[in-house]
């Protein structure tokens, strides 16, 4: 099998079972006396660990190889997901989700970093689109999952089946990671990271993702209690969660498309970016399900738009041998945004209520757009005076 479907293909199933905690955790953690300040902690620490693992762990894959990485990544989640269902208070559950956070940490930046050493020239953005499906795709199906089975047999159950399934993915993944054809590049030992701390291009990434994805907290930690409060089911929630992944999913191979054939990745980058801000500032404005699938639909399609065009940016701005760190570094950033958005909207939303927290993670987003277009238009510009002082 081509490297570039085996690493999709673990991808969503990996993220499958990962993802069933996602909407399952936040409700499982209120049942047990948790408030939006706690769940936010909870949610806050997973992200945390798996940003500040990030760049070292994608520097272990430029290293080590990325088949070792993707392995220990899937092994962790595995057992955390069975450890979960044991605890029942704030602090402990914050301690085993973020231990889960080192799993995610060690898997995300190798699986990008194998997509851009497998992507053809001049098709990076269709290779991105194809692994975010499998990512993205996996969050909205392995939601409206763990919703089910928690519906059907309990908060525990979920927990249990995202282990069982994660370790099945860990067994294929033993049998369908070639070695020898997934290791990291021989010249990566020397490789400085000085290539990537001047480069501004890869800063502008690192920004906007880490930016947009405290807008993203906001929906996937803060959403779930938002709508139980109005009356919404596991299953419910769930569903609006699988719309969100299909429409995220939906509209990263035309993304791909026109990231590939327009070269101008950091348009849809910050266009996106943007656009996501504005759907969550509406969301909880909307009163109908309808209104509300219709904005998640939107808030969906244009993050994953944004998601490929940022891949793609960071894979043209450096060169394999530093492509974990980058990688790496786009994971934290991530990650960082999710745990920062989780940590410190949860107060907020516990004092002022929804409608402040989620305008203020929207606020962020458009702010980290701002200052990412203005990196890029600065090293379009430094780009431009070096190839004139060549010439």
């Amino acid at each position: 099998m081509p490297p570039l479907a085996v690493v999709c293909l673990l991808t969503f199933l990996h993220y499958v079972g990962a993802q069933m905690r996602g909407p399952v955790l936040p409700l499982y953690a209120a049942a047990h006396g948790a408030s939006a300040t706690g769940v936010g902690l909870i949610i806050a620490a997973h992200m945390m660990v798996a940003a500040v693992g990030s760049i070292p762990l994608g520097r272990a894959s430029d290293v080590w190889g990325r088949r070792r990485l993707l392995l220990a990544g899937m092994a962790i989640s595995a057992v955390t997901s069975l450890v979960l269902p044991l605890t029942e208070r704030t602090v402990p559950l914050a301690l085993v989700y973020g231990a889960a956070g080192l799993g995610v940490a060690a898997f995300t930046p190798s699986a990008l970093s194998m997509v851009g050493d497998a992507a053809a020239s001049g098709l990076a953005g269709r290779a991105f689109a194809w692994y975010t499906i499998a990512h993205y795709g996996a969050i909205g199906v392995g939601s409206f999952l763990g919703g089910v089975v928690s519906d059907a047999w309990g908060f525990p159950a979920a927990f249990v089946v995202s282990a069982i399934l994660i370790a099945l993915t860990f067994a294929l993944g033993l049998t369908a990671i070639e070695p020898s054809r997934m290791q990291a590049p021989s010249a990566v030992a020397s490789a400085p990271f000085a290539d990537v701390r001047a480069n501004l291009v890869v800063w502008a990434g690192w920004i906007v993702s880490a930016c947009g994805l405290v807008t993203q907290a906001v929906v996937y930690t803060f959403f779930p209690l938002l709508a139980n409060e109005r009356g919404l089911s596991p299953a419910a929630i769930g569903f609006v969660f699988l719309v969100l992944g299909i429409a995220n999913t939906a509209a990263r191979i035309p993304a791909g498309w026109l990231v590939d054939r327009t070269k101008h990745p950091s348009v849809y980058a910050i266009g996106g970016v943007v656009i996501a801000s504005i759907a969550v500032a509406v969301l909880p404005h909307a009163e109908s399900r309808t209104a509300v699938l219709a904005i998640v639909a939107v808030f969906g399609a244009v993050s994953g738009t944004a998601g490929v065009a940022i891949g793609v940016a960071l894979t043209h701005a450096a060169p394999p041998t530093v492509r974990g760190v980058v990688m790496g570094g786009y994971s934290m950033s991530l990650y960082l945004g999710l745990a920062l958005g989780s940590l410190a909207l949860g107060p907020v939303i516990t004092r002022h209520g929804y409608v402040i927290g989620f305008s203020l993670g929207a606020a962020a987003g458009a702010v980290g757009a701002v200052i990412a277009a203005a990196l890029w238009v600065r090293a379009q510009r430094l780009a431009r005076r070096s190839r004139r002082g060549t010439t």
